[in-house]
């Protein structure tokens, strides 16, 4: 339980020799002063009383009457926040005391984000979850103490931004951590300042700050390129494996390789692959083609769509802590398997002699996809539909008889593009015919 008590500081006098006297907080360990704006000759103030009397204050009976107006003030929220305050440091009791709210707001930055980010998980949205702890944890090694919204101003984002960059973090990786506060800014405001006449969250530094941020790196292959790695030989399994899941994310739209790791059997249903993504829990109905099919054969799992995840972390005995890899080609997590992938694909691009801006990655096939689609003369509209980054107009789930027909532009675009990956391979087949 925090303790309160009046003090004065005697080493903060003004010229005539008078103290203020402050609330001292005392919590944990650690102590937090509030001044009452109360000034006494230190040898007036005993056992947080002002005494006069004789040569005391002259004004002891008033300053007495103020000091008891806030001391039972400052009570009486300790008491509302209760055992709320044994998971607090002082500095957030001492803001919350400040506060004209009576009922106590997280407004520490870092536990005001650890809160969401526990929603958030329980919410499923484990896309927004890993970004947001990334920040938080940035946030935290560059200011180990506990941290105000109040306490992040432009000046506090200004020189973090500046310690990011020291620390070799890129321009867009850093607009990513601000942007992320920023949403926590929001967050809070949304949830605290429903009376603008009584604002929890006071200062919002991005009135004023600019999120400074670069192109990102073109991440496009032409389609001479993806036809020469898909007809590749390549001289391991595991580039193999690597080539496969690129064109597999091509023919699936630019699916996502961590949507398609934990995909199970379930999610195909009438020869359709329904899911809702990881990263914006928004929900696919793509047609699965025969190209696509042809892979997903090819590595068909027990109850997952791919064997790569038959024994993933998720599957594993809860008796028995470590990985049960049952071959090398089996991985832990999304993220093992998408660490392979990359490094295969760097290899790949090595042997065939592909020049592109950046590492090759499972990234260029959604960039990739979105491009060439484009080229081809698909909408942007269909696109749009095609990546999830537009709703379709009716929530309309496939079922055996009816198809959403926002669902069958994707297909019929999807089916387009595909076919002219394949123009090459049936110009050569024609010219052997010959």
């Amino acid at each position: 339980m925090a303790n309160l008590k009046l003090v004065i500081r005697k080493g903060q006098t003004k010229e005539n020799g008078e103290c203020v006297i402050y609330a001292q907080i005392t919590h944990r360990g650690s102590a937090e002063w509030i001044s009452t704006g109360i000034y006494v000759l230190p040898q007036n103030f005993k056992a947080t009383r002002v005494y006069g009397g004789k040569g005391g204050d002259p004004n002891a009976g008033m300053k007495n009457i103020q000091l008891n107006e806030i001391v039972t003030k400052y009570e009486r929220k300790l008491l509302n926040l209760g055992e709320k305050a044994n998971s607090l440091d002082a500095k957030v009791i001492k803001n919350f005391l400040l506060s004209r709210s009576e009922v106590f707001c997280v407004t520490d930055f870092f536990e005001y984000t650890k809160r969401r980010i526990k929603d958030l998980e329980e919410m499923g949205k484990t896309g927004t979850v890993v970004p947001l702890t990334n920040t938080l944890h940035r946030l935290q090694e560059y200011h180990p103490k506990s941290l105000d919204f109040s306490d992040i101003t432009v000046s506090f984002l200004e020189k973090f931004i500046a310690d990011q960059h020291k620390k070799g973090k890129k321009k867009n990786t850093i607009a990513l951590y601000l942007r992320y506060i920023r949403s926590m800014f929001n967050s809070a405001i949304d949830e605290y300042n429903s009376n603008p006449a009584d604002p929890v969250v006071t200062n919002y530094p991005f009135r004023r700050l600019k999120i400074e941020s670069e192109p990102t790196k073109n991440r496009n292959l032409s389609i001479e390129t993806i036809r020469k790695i898909r007809d590749a030989k390549l001289p391991t399994s595991k580039m193999e494996i690597a080539r496969d899941i690129f064109m597999l994310q091509m023919y699936l739209m630019g699916i996502n390789t961590k949507d398609l790791f934990y995909m199970k059997k379930e999610n195909i249903k009438n020869g359709r692959l329904q899911f809702n993504r990881h990263k914006t829990d928004r929900f696919y109905n793509m047609k699965i083609e025969p190209e696509a099919e042809a892979i997903l054969d090819k590595y068909e799992g027990q109850k997952y769509l791919l064997w790569f995840a038959d024994y993933c972390l998720d599957e594993r005995d809860l008796n028995y802590t470590p990985h049960t890899r049952r071959s090398e080609f089996q991985y832990a997590n999304s993220e093992a398997f998408n660490k392979m992938l990359n490094q295969q694909l760097r290899k790949i691009a090595d042997l065939l002699d592909i020049e592109t801006d950046g590492n090759l990655t499972t990234y260029f096939s959604r960039h990739s996809f979105a491009t060439l689609m484009r080229e081809i003369g698909i909408s942007k509209d269909d696109i749009s539909i095609c990546l999830g980054h537009r709703e379709p107009e009716h929530n309309l789930i496939t079922t055996g008889i009816y198809i959403n027909e926002d669902y069958r532009k994707a297909d019929i675009a999807n089916r387009l593009f595909i076919d002219e990956l394949n123009k090459k391979e049936e110009k050569n087949e024609s010219k052997i015919a010959v």
